[in-house]
């Protein structure tokens, strides 16, 4: 049999007569540090509904689903899927629309469970010649603000604008496009079309 040796009983006295290195968590809570990468979750007044979140994301943990009829767009982050990489913090184009926070608790019994999602839902504007997606109200009120205004040179904000000030009378759809549709809110594959038929 052999004695043990003098450093392991030092080291197991020295451990013995410590305080724990562990926290006492679930019991007691643990203050997470101003560097830690927990759940990213959105902010709803940073947030302008441009997707870009969802393009970056590596694992496809937030999703984009549009309702054209309602017209809201809701993005959703799947915490179940996030890697917490930071990708869309650090591509948000308001650097302020998404964040990652200090929560890092995910222990659920079903990965359904609403605790493992956080969404945003934003108002969209629809094409006035196909009915497709344009982009978000919210969008355009940013890209209004960035182009100062420039953003008056185009159709989509110049109207975007008017709409705060005036009440104008909604569009819809019609079976061929008309020269008047060059003042509407479109896409830029309808705004194409749109002076192609007017021009030829």
């Amino acid at each position: 049999m052999y004695l043990p040796k003098l450093r392991e009983i030092k080291e197991a006295l020295t451990s013995f007569f410590s305080a724990p290195y562990t926290t006492k968590f679930p019991a007691k809570g643990y203050d997470a540090p101003d560097e830690f990468r927990g759940k990213p979750k959105y902010d709803e007044d940073g947030c302008v509904g441009c997707g870009t979140c969802a393009q970056v994301c590596p694992n496809s943990a937030i999703t984009i689903s549009d309702d054209l009829e309602a017209r809201k767009r809701t993005l959703t982050v799947d915490y179940s899927s996030c890697m917490f990489c930071g990708q869309c913090e650090e591509h948000c184009i308001t650097e302020k629309g998404i964040k990652l926070s200090s929560d890092y608790s995910l222990a659920v019994f079903d990965l359904k469970d609403p605790s493992m999602f956080d969404s945003v839902t934003k108002k969209i504007i629809l094409c006035e010649v196909s009915g497709k997606f344009v982009a978000c109200s919210d969008h355009l009120q940013f890209v209004k603000e960035r182009l100062g205004a420039k953003a008056y040179a185009h159709p989509n904000l110049m109207l975007f604008t008017q709409k705060k000030f005036f009440r104008l009378e909604p569009s819809y759809p019609k079976s061929r496009i008309r020269r008047e549709d060059q003042v509407k809110e479109v896409t830029a594959q309808s705004r194409y079309q749109i002076v192609v038929e007017d021009e030829f």
